[in-house]
């Protein structure tokens, strides 16, 4: 009788897609249909498609490293100022086809200011460039032919935040022509500079039409609504300014808003509404009135704004009743350190989909739905070490088997040298953070044919976590949640083992740590879906239970530490290493009233 084949095992491989650094420092743009992404590699700016999580192509650099950049509307060139003071203009590809070549600058302007560029813009008909340094210099540059047309010095320092104000106003009959470009720097004040009044005068001094006082520290953010009646200001005073920019003052009477010298100015800025957002705000920006919030009706009179900074979150305000409408991700509770790091540090609003993109000090992109009040998508900048990774197949139905179904390894996990614990979708970029340890994750491993993450930390516990029941598997990365802890080793768990043999449920657990014991867990009452935290009775929020689980044996295994543990196919049998230079194998005698790992 003849054997059935054996499937033949490969010898060669090719990568199928690469987990890269994508984000490392600097600033980031996003094309205006929000289908394209600019970050910032080293000295490089890498341009990725956001669906598909797909390099497209790398814009060289000058081995300095990016002080600001920024895309025109229109998405067909890209502006960028190194630490070398050089300014470096770039065709943007329109083609979606990845490019192996570098793209090399069109234009090349050396020493374009004399101090480093922070901020960078390019107005609503990217045509112009404004540039603001750290000596208080602001320049307005034609981007095709790399000339500058406008200078405004007399800032008090460096240069914060950059706006342009072309207003625009669909129920006017005729369209205004004003060209107001609107600046803020560290001496707290907001300029605004009329550039159709100055360009038809060479020669004359660059004076401000207004200087706006209101702020007690430096402005981060600024932004004039589309009829460009109204501007918003933010900045690291905590508070947000909304300012009537349409109103105007009789010839004898001179803006209480405006410092400059001179003749009275019949533009008078007002300051209508202070909104006091109780954390330092590193961004802000108007949403367009016909924007469709969820829970928010839209209208040509609605004036709303966003907000991020200290506090990682991304919030929705009512500009005239000062108020909020609600909040985009979650605030972390934790130390200085952390919460240092998760600190938004730019927000960029993609009308085209509705999204609010957040960027955060640890280089995670994150991207919030305004219809859904849900993070549809995140992207890991910069992973640094990858300590250990695993396989994961959250959508893998409960009476599937592992072994058989074509949905397997649709996500993997990684450790880093970090407390979260990294879930990568294996189709695009997307991904998710577990938090839970408190120190550096060292192992992971996978049960229950996939559905079940292990995790062991120099917290000196093990946690398991389970995708959270949603029924719904076109979501590309799914949430997940703690369902058990297991406490009780000494030192830091290195290794971590599950059973292998069943798929539908968990049966034990392994974990090896350097206090050189190895304990064996019992995971039979541990669920393999985390539920979502319902309402209690008082109308509160009721936390999903998690498991607290004791250990059934504990072993004295090795002479030092222990780095790793396998289980065998069929659950009979466990594999320790150690940096005692020694591997053994035990025998795992399971059943439902107790266990025990005996033998060598």
């Amino acid at each position: 009788m003849a054997s059935s084949a054996r499937p033949k095992l490969k010898t060669t491989f090719k990568k199928a897609r690469v987990i890269a650094p994508l984000h490392t420092e600097g600033p980031i743009a996003i094309s205006q249909d929000g289908t394209r992404l600019f970050t910032c590699v080293g000295e490089e700016v890498l341009m990725t498609d956001i669906k598909e999580g797909r390099e497209i192509c790398r814009f060289s650099g000058d081995t300095e490293s990016i002080t600001s950049l920024c895309i025109t509307p229109s998405s067909t060139h890209l502006m960028l100022f190194t630490s070398a003071l050089v300014l470096r203009i770039y065709e943007v590809p329109s083609s979606d086809e990845s490019l192996a070549k570098r793209v090399h600058p069109i234009r090349v302007v050396a020493r374009a200011h004399d101090a480093p560029v922070h901020v960078c813009k390019a107005d609503p008909t990217s045509t112009y460039l404004a540039s603001g340094s750290a000596d208080g210099t602001v320049k307005v540059w034609n981007i095709l032919r790399g000339y500058v047309t406008h200078v405004f010095k007399g800032h008090g320092g460096v240069v914060s935040a950059l706006a342009f104000n072309y207003p625009f106003d669909p129920s006017a009959v005729e369209r205004e022509t004003k060209m107001q470009l609107i600046t803020g720097s560290v001496d707290t004040r907001i300029r605004i500079f009329d550039l159709s009044a100055i360009a038809a005068r060479t020669g004359a001094a660059l004076k401000p039409e207004a200087i706006l006082e209101g702020h007690v520290s430096v402005p981060r953010g600024l932004d004039v609504s589309p009829d460009g009646k109204w501007l918003v200001s933010g900045g690291r005073d905590s508070v947000v300014l909304v300012w009537d920019i349409s109103s105007k003052a009789s010839s004898a009477t001179k803006s209480k808003s405006s410092k400059g010298k001179g003749k009275e100015t019949a533009f008078a800025p007002t300051l209508a509404k202070t909104v006091p957002v109780l954390e330092r705000v590193e961004a802000v920006g108007f949403l367009r009135p016909d924007e469709d919030l969820a829970g928010s009706p839209s209208g040509p009179g609605k004036l709303r704004f966003y907000t991020g900074g200290q506090k990682g979150v991304v919030r929705i305000w009512d500009a005239r009743e000062g108020t909020v409408l609600f909040t985009l991700g979650h605030e972390h509770d934790g130390g200085d350190d952390q919460e240092e790091q998760r600190q938004i540090v730019d927000s960029i609003y993609v009308p085209a989909t509705s999204t609010i993109v957040s960027v955060h000090a640890d280089q995670n992109i994150l991207f919030h739905s305004l219809t859904s009040k849900s993070l549809t998508q995140q992207l890991i900048g910069f992973n640094d070490e990858i300590v250990d990774a695993t396989f994961l197949s959250p959508h893998l139905p409960p009476q599937a088997s592992a072994s058989s179904s074509k949905l397997t390894d649709t996500h993997i996990a990684l450790a880093t040298n970090s407390s979260l614990i990294r879930i990568y979708s294996t189709s695009s970029l997307d991904a998710r953070l577990l938090t839970g340890h408190s120190e550096i994750v060292l192992c992971l491993d996978q049960g229950a044919g996939g559905r079940v993450l292990a995790s062991g930390s120099k917290d000196r516990s093990a946690r398991i976590w389970a995708p959270v029941a949603l029924g719904d598997s076109s979501v590309a990365v799914p949430e997940w949640g703690c369902v058990a802890v297991c406490e009780g080793h000494a030192e830091s768990v290195g290794a971590i083992a599950m059973s292998r043999k069943t798929d539908s449920e968990l049966r034990i657990m392994f974990t090896g740590s350097q206090d050189r014991t190895i304990k064996m867990w019992d995971l039979s009452n541990v669920p393999i879906s985390h539920t979502l935290s319902r309402v209690g009775a008082d109308g509160d929020d009721e936390e999903p239970r998690t498991l607290k689980l004791k250990s059934l044996t504990t072993h004295k295994a090795h002479d030092k530490d222990i780095n790793s543990l396998d289980v065998s196919p069929n659950n009979r049998l466990l594999a320790s290493g150690s940096q005692d230079r020694t591997a053994k194998i035990w025998e795992i005698d399971y059943v439902a009233t107790g266990a025990s790992v005996r033998g060598e």
